[in-house]
């Protein structure tokens, strides 16, 4: 495989950043994965408007606008030329300016001429449609007053720690649920660490309300409003697991499959249904078919 670091194609083997990149010492960076399908990215618009605001709210300019950044992901699937692929697109804020006096407040602070770094990577991808284990956990997701768009940044140890949390809960003779359920506060569902989770229930879609919670992912916005274009209500609000768990049926939206249904949540069998089986037809024709 290859990848795009900084200008050129690279052998994945020998991919790397310096040492100094403020992406790997304080997670200076966003990233946004998307699927690829023959050298087509998916969604493209949703993802690469994602990935250009986060960096607005963490107050840099990228150094390139969204018809570069599809060249450069072009660029990359055409080098390893896979039929299904997850892309990686990500951007850091650069090398940290240092000098021979520099203090760590120094090598914090923000350059006020950023040379940002661009990254994609591609991977093969197997991208059935699997029905998936949700558990909701203990560990709350970074929250917005302290990270605007944290979800789209370098600093996903929430995530990190939710994945922890599902293999120390997982009995000795089972396997962990494959997806964490994660909860602003006490009570509300926000998402999880790398989908976001959608229930049907009263003859409507339901999502959870973020306020400024942001999504986990580009693909929430995406089945909404295929939901949405065919008609069917569609309700955010204020839900708890318990909600979920007492649905008709539910799914997570994702990048890679674009819906797949929830099999349990907590132990409590869910499932899909014709709702969630026409978003996902409705996604692979639509979406994954649009260039």
């Amino acid at each position: 495989m290859q990848y795009y670091v900084d200008g050129s194609l690279v052998d994945a083997e020998a991919a790397a950043l310096p040492v100094d990149d403020r992406g790997l010492s304080f997670g200076d960076a966003v990233r946004e994965p998307l699927r690829a399908v023959d050298g087509t990215p998916v969604a493209w618009q949703a993802h690469v408007d994602r990935l250009l605001d986060a960096c607005d709210a963490l107050g840099f300019d990228p150094g390139v606008d969204a018809a570069e950044l599809r060249d450069r992901v072009a660029e990359t699937l055409a080098a390893n030329d896979p039929d299904d692929a997850l892309v990686h697109l990500s951007i850091t804020r650069g090398r940290e300016q240092r000098t021979a006096s520099s203090s760590l407040l120094d090598r914090a602070r923000p350059p006020t001429d950023p040379d940002p770094t661009v990254v994609v990577t591609v991977d093969p991808l197997s991208s059935e449609r699997t029905p998936v284990a949700l558990q909701t956990v203990r560990t709350r997701p970074i929250g917005p007053v302290a990270v605007p768009a944290a979800p789209v940044t370098h600093n996903r140890l929430d995530a990190v720690r939710a994945q922890a949390e599902l293999r120390q809960a997982a009995p000795p003779d089972d396997d962990p649920a494959d997806e964490a359920l994660l909860l602003a506060d006490e009570a509300h569902v926000v998402g999880g660490t790398a989908s976001d989770p959608v229930f049907v229930a009263d003859d409507a879609l339901r999502l959870p309300a973020l306020d400024d919670w942001p999504a986990r992912t580009a693909t929430r916005a995406v089945v909404r409003d295929l939901a949405r274009a065919e008609g069917f209500p569609v309700v955010e609000g204020d839900y708890t697991p318990a909600d979920f768990r007492a649905a008709d049926e539910a799914f997570v939206a994702e990048p890679t499959a674009g819906v797949r249904p929830v099999a349990r949540l907590d132990g409590v069998a869910v499932g899909g249904g014709p709702l969630t089986r026409l978003l996902a037809h409705l996604y692979d024709e639509r979406v994954v078919g649009d260039d």
